[in-house]
């Protein structure tokens, strides 16, 4: 692959340093694999494909080389890059910057402030805005499958911050260990983690706030539960 286009590789790369690939992998938890982190890097998979990294594993790769998840997704081309950041001189000689615009994405997806297993299933009223995506994230999951929830509160804190804009897919894959957006008990939607054993299903809190305690339906008592979507990628950009 030319170098000149494999950019998010090249910088994956650098990050790596001295790291093998299954050392990245084992830093993850072995949440993903050393082959997967070698085709991150290189932008093609094993049958020669171009290829390039879910969120799912841009996001445990920033945790392991401790940069930004929102820089590596605009690398990847999942969000939309800012633009037109002008610097602006003050009056001690210092210099400030400042963005002043977006970049146009050419599609956008609804953002709800609730979700309520009361009201029609996405309801027009529960609407507060809407979130820029792009051809990528539509190509890869389809445009009717995408809804966008802003986040309340910090129970899930150390995955998605309170406020920002989170992205989920409803005709998704969902397995152990996924953040999911989920009615329980007829309330309004939450984003939890998911979790599935033999004896239960639970949906946990993923947080720095030691209150939050997970929600657990056992195999042999009612499921009031209804999971609306996959989370796809969380982004501070305004609605």
């Amino acid at each position: 692959m030319d170098t000149n286009k494999n950019q998010l590789g090249n910088y994956l790369k650098s990050l790596r340093g001295n790291l093998s690939y299954r050392e990245v992998a084992k830093r993850t938890g072995d949440r993903i694999s050393h082959s997967t982190v070698a085709q991150a890097e290189k932008g093609i998979n094993t049958r020669g494909k171009p290829y390039v990294p879910s969120p799912e594993t841009l996001k445990e790769l920033a945790g392991v080389y401790h940069v930004s998840f929102d820089d590596l997704m605009m690398r990847a081309g999942y969000l939309i890059n800012p633009t037109n950041v002008r610097t602006h001189p003050t009056s001690d000689g210092a210099k400030v910057t400042a963005d002043v615009g977006f970049e146009l994405a050419k599609q956008s997806i609804p953002v709800y402030g609730t979700i309520h297993a009361g009201e029609p299933t996405f309801a027009d009223q529960c609407i507060i805005g809407e979130t820029p995506i792009t051809d990528k994230i539509v190509d890869d999951y389809g445009k009717d499958n995408l809804f966008a929830l802003q986040v309340k509160g910090d129970s899930m804190s150390r995955a998605v911050l309170p406020g920002y804009v989170a992205v989920f897919s409803k005709d998704a894959n969902i397995e152990n260990g996924d953040i999911v957006a989920v009615l329980i008990d007829g309330d309004e939607a939450a984003i939890k983690r998911f979790r599935k054993t033999s004896r239960a299903v639970m949906f946990e809190p993923d947080s720095f706030n030691p209150i939050y305690q997970p929600i657990i339906f056992a195999r042999d008592q009612d499921q009031d539960y209804r999971i609306l979507g996959k989370f796809i990628y969380a982004t501070s950009m305004p609605i």
